[in-house]
């Protein structure tokens, strides 16, 4: 099996800590809007060096986190700095 993780997007996205216009309590967190729907940094959990994954060996080391409540097919993030995210999907091929 193969694995590989594909960027979707083709700019940086923006890291933005705005008035949440549905829910106060998420007023002001981190997060970045990806295809009409916000996702707030604190939803994706660190890959590497931590010891309750079992990812260090087979994620690259630009991959940051993963969508936390995503179990299948959950979305990868590379931070850029504390400014902006590129956003990645794992694609597997099977050997044949």
């Amino acid at each position: 099996m193969i694995c590989e993780y594909h960027k979707l997007n083709r700019r940086p996205i923006e890291i933005e800590c705005v008035p949440d216009e549905h829910e106060e309590e998420n007023d002001f967190k981190p997060s970045f809007w990806w295809y009409n729907r916000r996702y707030f940094l604190e939803n994706f959990i660190q890959v590497h060096h931590n010891l309750w994954m079992g990812f260090d060996d087979t994620i690259p080391e630009y991959i940051h986190g993963v969508e936390a409540d995503k179990y299948v097919h959950p979305l990868f993030v590379e931070l850029i700095g504390d400014s902006a995210v590129n956003v990645y999907e794992e694609r597997v091929y099977e050997n044949f």
